[in-house]
């Protein structure tokens, strides 16, 4: 009996062990890492904590900041700055985050308010949750000087890059170096440049660069074309060298290019993993939403050719998805924003026009209570994520109106508004107002506004009275209001709050919903 246990045991054994080994499952993520408007990304590492800051235009908060452990989910942990600096004007452009001796540096591109040339600034911080101290202008060159990147040399001097001469007449664009100052606030020495035109440099605006050192070579990954808009063909190019100040050569062809899903690629930064592996974080348009969403955070993996030594991407066009950086991790995606202000958790991430005065935001008693400081619209709103949403609240009626609606600016916008006695759909495309249609409301105490955003450029607008039964809003043309207008060059449109028009009124809403499709 003992030697019939002890065979059966022996076979199980060894025909447990004889099981081939179950094969793990590939991971996958998505793009985009970091949905909606998103330009211009910089990313590093501190420790096992990655952080990502990029391009806010025309609203503040300036420059929105993420955080991130794996580098596909991010979360929003607050701006470089709650308000714009004094100086300042608009058009903030292309934050650089840089880590050095236990402080954050950010080195970021915007306009002068009392000359409006585009000057590189730099701010610090020891902790970036609480955003950055700012130390003013560091870099003012000519006409321009834009897409600042910072990077440190294995005999640890500091070293800044960054394009010059875009708006010079008759003079190529270039991209300029100097070291920095141990600090990182003071340029050292002469500046040089990194775009050799004697060796048949081609150029077409080369911007947006950053460079790695990698077994004695210094790779420059750059970006050229037209950037911003549908008519874009924004591609990354790589050069490289075995020294900084000259001998810069160019691959050929470039690196990365857009595709049929997402287009336009470019402006982004290098970021290597604790295992060295190397990541790209850039833009891209979607192919149906394009500006009208704007340019996307984007992630694609860097390899190394080991024979030439040259760089090249695992997808040469912006992959739809792609293997997780690392293992036994998974993407998380919410498809569903609400906020009831029962807290302020959400308060510093509301935007609004730097170009006008910074409306009061508030939470009080479980609403969002807006303040007009200055006569003229006012609006207060977020990045949609995606073209296809809708975003719904109850407004609390008021004798002056407000509502929900779709902003690029004061002069272009789609609103739903209500007052105690009427409903209104209005646009203003380009200055010119025109009310779409309007219905006259009894005073009830508050209102359910929806919209619904097909493509982010065309839109369904609906109201209710128990946030239940929805009506359509008809206008003259039809249901659907065409808002092709709406996006401003590259500047993507926000989705909110819009408000006013006399200082001091006060406008009330109990929550927002933004479902996306």
């Amino acid at each position: 009996m003992k030697n019939t246990i002890l065979v059966i045991t022996v076979m199980f054994l060894l025909t447990f062990c004889a099981q081939p080994e179950k094969k793990k499952e590939t991971a996958y993520f998505q793009n985009p890492v970091i949905a909606g408007d998103f330009p211009d990304p910089s990313v590093i590492r501190v420790g096992d904590t990655y952080y990502a800051a990029g391009t806010s235009c025309d609203f503040a908060p300036n420059y929105p900041l993420f955080e991130s452990k794996d580098l596909i989910n991010w979360k929003r942990i607050g701006s470089v700055f709650n308000e714009p600096p004094a100086w300042t004007a608009d058009d903030f452009w292309a934050p650089e985050l840089f880590y050095h001796n236990g402080t954050f540096f950010v080195y970021y591109t915007t306009k002068r308010k009392d000359n409006r040339i585009a000057c590189i600034g730099v701010a610090t911080t020891k902790d970036i949750s609480k955003g950055f101290t700012d130390h003013g202008i560091l870099i003012e060159w000519g006409e321009e000087a834009i897409d600042a990147f910072v990077f440190q040399d294995d005999d640890e001097k500091l070293y800044i890059t960054w394009k010059a001469y875009g708006l010079t007449p008759g003079r190529d664009i270039e991209i300029l170096c100097s070291e920095l100052s141990d600090d990182g606030m003071q340029l050292v020495g002469d500046h040089f440049t990194l775009t050799d035109f004697t060796k048949g440099w081609q150029g077409a605006g080369d911007e947006g660069q950053c460079i790695v050192k990698r077994n004695g070579w210094y790779y420059m990954f750059y970006s050229v074309g037209g950037c911003c808009d549908n008519r874009c063909d924004y591609r990354v190019r790589v050069a490289r060298s075995k020294n900084l100040r000259n001998g810069w050569e160019q691959f050929p062809e470039p690196i990365l290019q857009g595709g049929d899903e997402w287009r336009c690629t470019g402006h982004g930064t290098l970021v290597n993993t604790p295992d060295n592996r190397y990541f790209y974080m850039y833009h891209s348009y979607n192919a149906t939403d394009f500006e009208y969403i704007g340019r996307q955070g984007m992630l694609s993996e860097v390899l190394w050719n080991d024979e030439t030594g040259w760089p090249y991407f695992k997808y040469n066009t912006p992959a739809l998805k792609a293997e997780v950086p690392f293992e036994n991790t998974h993407q998380v995606t919410d498809s569903v924003f609400m906020d009831d202000f029962s807290d302020e958790q959400n308060l510093v991430f509301w935007s609004w026009e730097v170009n006008h005065k910074k409306p009061g935001i508030e939470v009080k008693n479980g609403q969002l209570v807006l303040t007009a400081n200055e006569a003229g619209v006012g609006f207060v709103g977020l990045r949609p994520k995606s073209g296809n949403y809708q975003l719904s609240s109850e407004v609390i009626q008021n004798e002056a109106k407000s509502g929900i609606g779709i902003y690029s600016n004061r002069q272009n916008m789609i609103a739903l508004v209500v007052n105690r006695h009427q409903l209104e759909l209005f646009q203003v495309n380009n200055r010119e107002k025109e009310v779409l249609a309007t219905a006259e409301l009894e005073n009830a105490g508050s209102v359910y506004l929806k919209y619904e955003a097909i493509n982010a450029r065309y839109f369904q607008f609906f109201w209710s009275l128990d946030g239940k039964e929805w009506m359509p809003v008809e206008t003259t043309s039809g249901l659907q209001v065409d808002g092709s207008f709406i996006a401003q060059w590259g500047y993507a449109p926000r989705a909110g709050f819009i408000f006013g028009e006399h200082t001091g009124s006060s406008f009330a809403y109990n929550e927002i919903r933004v479902k996306y499709n």
